[in-house]
């Protein structure tokens, strides 16, 4: 049906009229053609559950070369995009390949790996939750934590978030291994990507869940990123400055310790804000920091006091 219905304006524009519904093409389709058709499109749909298969025992071989299994992993990321596909992968045994390049000694297959979970499960449910319930978090965790490259733990990042966003369980499962922990080293790393995707990361968290906005903050959050906001001012401050501001805005014990005078925020707002000034690069991050040091002002709260 979905063939004949792709295929119906070309058809029209043959000559021959085309009715709307596809069952009545079938219907008066010459039966010779129509075996023909469904036999071609059963042969397809085997192919392609032969190829995953293939992909697997690939995968899943040592006597393998590492570029075919590079290629592997991009035939599959263009597969198991469609849900269907993807949860008919999870059935044929292929999270195991998955585990298996995720701890590979070769960076290339980590990252690719990672990359391929991070697509498997965006708004498929059911691979979220075989990805949850096989380890997979604890795996990326651990990359994310501890890999030696930098891709490698970008993507795994990236893997994480796709598994926990908008999926409780998800993010339940995430928080049980102190992942936000993980997360927040990687953002006072020096690597620009693992702050920008990290920070983005936990501000979504946080708009999704206001529980998430008190655990991060009972964990010092508020502290680790005045620490980062202390030198001059980057490109990456930006989302540092978004994720403080999204902790302030839905946190009376984040806005607290952001006003005590002993954190030095507010004198560190005012020699980013100058610096920022005027510069295109930094519009956002001026933005931010006009809310932010609105809502962290230790005047307005010492006037407060003495009404």
């Amino acid at each position: 049906k979905f063939c004949l219905e792709a295929t119906k304006d070309e058809d029209a524009g043959g000559g021959g009229a085309v009715p709307d519904n596809p069952e009545q093409v079938l219907e008066a389709m010459d039966p010779q053609q129509r075996s023909w058709l469904e036999d071609a499109l059963k042969d397809m749909s085997v192919d392609v559950i032969q190829q995953l298969g293939n992909g697997i025992k690939i995968l899943m071989s040592d006597a393998t070369d590492l570029d075919e299994k590079e290629e592997t992993l991009d035939c599959l990321e263009d597969w198991l995009g469609n849900i269907d596909m993807a949860v008919n992968f999870h059935k044929i045994g292929g999270f195991a390949c998955i585990r298996k390049c995720l701890l590979s000694q070769h960076p290339s297959l980590r990252t690719g790996a990672a990359h391929l979970v991070a697509e498997i499960c965006q708004n498929n449910e059911y691979c979220q939750d075989k990805l949850v319930q096989e380890g997979f978090l604890e795996l990326l965790c651990n990359q994310l934590d501890s890999d030696d490259d930098e891709a490698c733990r970008v993507k795994a990042l990236y893997s994480i978030s796709c598994l926990c966003r908008d999926y409780t369980p998800g993010r339940e499962a995430f928080s049980k291994l102190d992942g936000w922990s993980i997360v927040v080293r990687a953002i006072l790393s020096d690597i620009p990507k693992l702050r920008t995707k990290g920070c983005f990361f936990l501000g979504v968290a946080c708009d999704d869940n206001p529980k998430t906005v008190e655990e991060l903050a009972r964990m010092g959050l508020v502290q680790q990123l005045a620490s980062i906001l202390q030198v001059p001012l980057e490109l990456t401050h930006e989302h540092v400055l978004r994720l403080l501001l999204t902790l302030v805005q839905h946190s009376q014990d984040a806005r607290k310790e952001a006003i005590d005078p002993a954190l030095g925020i507010e004198s560190a707002l005012k020699d980013r804000l100058v610096e920022g000034q005027g510069k295109d690069e930094f519009r956002e991050s001026v933005a931010h920091i006009t809310n932010l040091m609105k809502l962290c002002s230790t005047k307005d709260e010492e006037e407060t006091a003495d009404r």
